[in-house]
């Protein structure tokens, strides 16, 4: 079949690409005219430029297209809610009214819809109320994706980590909710293919009670870099994350400032509350399991890490 994906660009949406083309689909992906489409230049796929938010560029994208993957999302620490509900809400919207003809619609949403009253949770959830309209719609809802090209997440860790300013809430106490990101996409196949999974929702998760504290002193062991030494009590840490936040916007609007803030809320929420949700449900319906390990999957990301990650930014399209 003929599969549009957006946010191919991207960490998780480009793992995806490069597996439907290995098993001999046709992929389409939705790129904007700025994105860096180096990897997918690589791949045989076709590319068709467009903007989530702009309608009317959606137009025809996926004309021929039997099912769609929208892995297409903004991540951000201080844009504003409106900046990400453009995306994340009204994208979506957007999407699938263009991909109305379509016999399958997955949407990669996040386990933060369950908890987090923060504005990106926010706007998952919204998204996830206009994916629901689609009798035909499959929602996907990882917890921490982890392995190579993880720049949003594992990269940033890494170079705190390296540079000595990674910072643990609660000493790292809670439950890092990790997904391999070649599980996910198993799950996002069986999502394209199982007849059961058109109108049900699922959370991908490995399964493990792998905390921040055992993940960071991991990435530091691999690295050969010293064990994560800073913690803030989870309260201080949100409160800090809030004025960092301010301030950041602030700054941005005035000089253009283009780094990102040490610590936001949404780092803290993640860092600081448990992710451990279950993944029975796409184990019973879709037959899924993950089959990579966390050692497997720690190794993989290690070998990543050590040909000199790069920075990206946070949204995938």
């Amino acid at each position: 079949m003929t599969v549009l994906v957006t946010g191919a660009t991207g960490f998780i949406g480009g793992h995806l690409a490069q597996r439907l083309v290995a098993e001999g689909e046709r992929v389409r992906c939705l790129v904007r005219a700025t994105s860096d489409t180096s990897l997918l230049d690589q791949l045989d796929v076709e590319l068709v430029v467009g903007d989530l938010t702009d309608a009317a560029s959606l137009a025809g994208v996926a004309d021929g297209c039997e099912a769609v993957v929208h892995c297409g999302a903004l991540v951000s620490d201080w844009a504003t809610t409106a900046e990400i509900a453009a995306i994340n809400v009204t994208g979506t919207h957007n999407l699938l009214a263009a991909a109305s003809a379509t016999a399958r619609f997955v949407h990669v949403s996040t386990t933060d819809v369950h908890r987090g009253r923060n504005w990106y949770a926010r706007t998952k959830r919204a998204a996830e109320a206009e994916v629901r309209r689609s009798p035909n719609a499959v929602i996907l809802r990882p917890a921490t994706v982890y392995g190579p090209r993880s720049t949003e997440v594992i990269g940033e860790i890494a170079r705190a980590i390296r540079a000595g300013n990674m910072v643990l809430v609660d000493r790292g106490r809670a439950i890092a909710g990790l997904c391999y990101v070649d599980n996910l996409v198993d799950a996002a196949l069986l999502a394209l293919r199982h007849d059961a999974a058109p109108g049900q929702d699922f959370d991908i998760t490995d399964g493990l009670d792998v905390t921040w504290r055992r993940l960071t002193d991991d990435l530091a062991a691999g690295l050969g870099a010293a064990h994560v030494r800073w913690s803030l009590p989870y309260g201080v840490a949100n409160a800090l994350g809030f004025a960092l936040e301010h301030s950041y916007r602030l700054l941005r609007r005035t000089t253009g400032l283009t780094t990102r803030p040490l610590l936001s809320r949404q780092a803290v929420y993640v860092l600081g509350r448990d992710q451990d949700f279950a993944n029975a449900k796409a184990r019973a319906l879709l037959g899924w399991e993950p089959r990579v390990g966390y050692a497997a999957g720690l190794e993989a990301t290690l070998a990543w890490l050590s040909e000199a990650p790069s920075a990206a930014p946070r949204r995938a399209g």
